[in-house]
């Protein structure tokens, strides 16, 4: 296995492509507790749905992107994670995490978040950030197995966006 940082000049909008069937989505909920409040995430049955939406890489609207790619042991791509700055480089956000359609649940999405976690802690990041749709169930999963915590959520449009955190 070897991480290959993609060079923004050569890659600059390239796509990625997120393909996926759920039956579920999470919805975030919020109990007050005297002064504070509790985030929490409950999935709710819908009917199943496919989904495929396109994505681009080193998107100029980002600060400071930074894509790698994983590659396996045959030389074939199994996966890529875009790192971003946020906040005056304080948080380190996620703007792009895909393995490849028959490498999923085989460890490569936990190789990609320690790479990510480790170039986020070398930049002077204190946390690392992802935007999800309440919709893709699985990557919600696994990045909460990753020890990411809901953080907030907002609508992007009609759609749901959950806000995962964690400390770097």
């Amino acid at each position: 296995m070897r991480f290959v940082e993609l060079p923004k000049a050569e890659f600059s909008g390239g796509e990625l492509r997120y393909i996926f069937d759920t039956s579920s989505c999470y919805v975030p909920g919020i109990r007050q507790e005297g002064d504070s409040f509790q985030l929490s995430l409950t999935p709710v049955s819908m009917p199943r749905q496919h989904v495929d939406y396109i994505t681009r890489i080193y998107d100029p609207r980002l600060t400071e992107p930074r894509v790698v790619t994983l590659i396996d042991n045959t030389g074939e791509r199994v996966g890529y994670v875009e790192l971003a700055r946020e906040h005056e480089g304080r948080i380190a956000r996620i703007t792009n995490l895909l393995v490849e359609d028959g490498y999923r649940r085989r460890g490569y999405g936990s190789l990609l978040i320690s790479r990510v976690k480790t170039m986020a802690k070398a930049d002077g990041a204190e946390s690392l950030r992802a935007y999800v749709a309440g919709i893709n169930t699985g990557a919600v999963r696994f990045l909460l197995g990753q020890g990411m915590a809901l953080a907030g959520f907002s609508t992007l449009g009609d759609e749901l966006m959950l806000e995962l955190e964690m400390k770097v």
